[in-house]
């Protein structure tokens, strides 16, 4: 849901109780990362209850170590407070097919401060482990950036074809639902729903961001007006993790 009011929106983040799974369309193999391709659904066991999240773009380091970057708010509860198990590490990820065996966990996040918060986080898979499910092996990788009017397309688990829209705004000040920090993002009008959150945005051109928000009054079927979803830029992303994880790459 999002309320506009000034320069700075206040945005209901899409994660979502798992749900069923949904099959993207066939793709060529144009990624050598079968851990985890875009679009694919994780879930997280946290406060009591499953959610579920989509995963952005696989990455790997020079260590040979495994990883995608996703949402940051797949791990953090409603009003931002960051999970941790009972080691105080990051949080565990799950197959939807099996919630017995984890392949993977939360490595890195950004830490708000300031009054901001970047909405993304890095997930480590565990050795000899992958995610099973549906998704899209054929995204371009190069990181790059989009303008208002380009187009760009979202690669998450609740889609089963292209989902694409344009930019709308780019460097857009936002609030999430609950969350105390402000948030930029790239605004666009591609369709995002509950599950979409960590998803692959690209066009053409290359890889473009990690879908965070999207909007109850806009995108669901029958709702009026164009859909309103945002990204992080993948750019700033990897600007992020490369600061403990300098070979970072997608």
């Amino acid at each position: 849901m999002k309320k506009y009011g000034g320069s700075i929106t206040w945005i209901q983040i899409i994660l979502l109780t798992a749900t069923a799974l949904v099959a993207p369309p066939h793709a060529r193999a144009d990624t050598d990362a079968y851990w985890a391709w875009p679009g694919m659904r994780f879930d997280v066991y946290a406060d009591h209850s499953w959610s579920s999240c989509s995963v952005g773009f696989p990455a790997w380091d020079s260590a040979g170590k495994r990883y995608f970057i996703t949402a940051g708010h797949c791990f953090r509860d409603d009003d931002g407070s960051h999970y941790v198990d009972e080691n105080d590490a990051g949080m565990d990820i799950y197959s939807p097919s099996d919630h017995s065996t984890p392949v993977g966990y939360e490595r890195s996040h950004a830490v708000a401060g300031n009054g901001w918060y970047t909405d993304v986080s890095l997930v480590e898979m565990y050795p000899g482990e992958k995610l099973h499910g549906d998704g899209w092996n054929d995204l371009p990788s190069n990181a790059t950036t989009a303008d208002v009017g380009d187009s760009v397309c979202l690669a998450g688990y609740q889609h089963e074809k292209t989902n694409c829209g344009t930019v709308t705004e780019t460097d857009a000040t936002i609030i999430e639902d609950g969350y105390p920090w402000k948030t930029s993002v790239t605004r666009t009008s591609y369709c995002s729903h509950h599950g979409d959150s960590g998803g692959a945005v690209y066009n053409r051109y290359g890889a473009l961001g990690i879908n965070v928000t999207g909007s109850e009054e806009h995108n669901e079927p029958g709702t009026p007006g164009a859909c309103r979803s945002s990204y992080i830029p993948i750019t700033t992303a990897l600007r992020l993790f490369r600061k403990s994880h300098p070979s970072l790459t997608i």
